[in-house]
This record gives structure tokens, C-alpha cells and sequence, in this order.
């Protein structure tokens, strides 16, 4: 992960990117598993550093009040539910539906 994160250019996809590798997944192997370059103890203590260092910042949000105040429908009238969207949920997941709308499909 480390190397890709190094080598992969901004934004880029994790499967684009390996398969922009020179040498493709085979070169991936080798720095990953063989440690071609010389380089995994230094992407060991990188990973570490990065997992030391992780927040999760959905969990910060629930734990601060203040911050979860931000996610209601109103935010002057958070009791109330915002009547422009409805809730379908026949399916295998709930899916938002904009009411007076129908022109709009929501998609994922």
C-alpha cells in the first residue's frame, strides 16, 4: 500500500495504476514480496507512521456534538424531517427519493 501511495500519481486508482506499472503485477511482486528495490523497511515504518497517526474522522464527528449537529435535515429544525425526500426501501438497500421530482432518478 505504502508503495502505492509513493508511486501512484494523484487520485489514481489502485487497478490503473498497477497496470501502469513497468513490469506490470509481476515488478509488484518482487518490491512487494522480495523486496526487489531495498526499500520495504522503509515502507514498514511509513505504514506504521500512518497507522499510528489515523484518525477516523466519522467517529469524531459522532463524538462531538457540535459536529453532529451539522448532519440534520434542518439545522434551525432538526425535529423536523425534510419533506422533499422520502425513503424507498422495498429494495436490498434504503434509497433516498426526491418527492415532486420524479424527472431525476437517483443513482449510485
Amino acid at each position: 500500500l505504502m508503495f502505492y501511495i509513493r508511486t501512484a500519481d494523484r487520485l489514481q486508482r489502485t487497478a490503473p495504476w498497477q497496470e501502469s506499472l513497468d513490469g506490470g503485477i509481476e515488478h509488484l511482486r518482487q518490491v512487494v514480496c522480495q523486496d526487489s528495490l531495498g526499500i520495504a523497511e522503509e515502507l514498514e515504518t511509513a505504514m506504521a507512521r500512518h497507522i499510528d497517526g489515523y484518525k477516523d474522522e466519522w467517529a469524531a464527528v459522532l463524538e462531538d456534538p457540535d459536529k453532529l449537529s451539522r448532519f440534520v435535515s434542518f439545522v434551525n429544525a432538526p425535529e423536523e424531517a425534510d419533506p422533499t425526500i422520502s425513503f424507498d426501501d422495498t429494495g436490498e438497500r434504503k434509497v433516498p427519493v426526491l418527492l415532486g421530482i420524479p424527472e431525476i432518478p437517483v443513482t449510485y
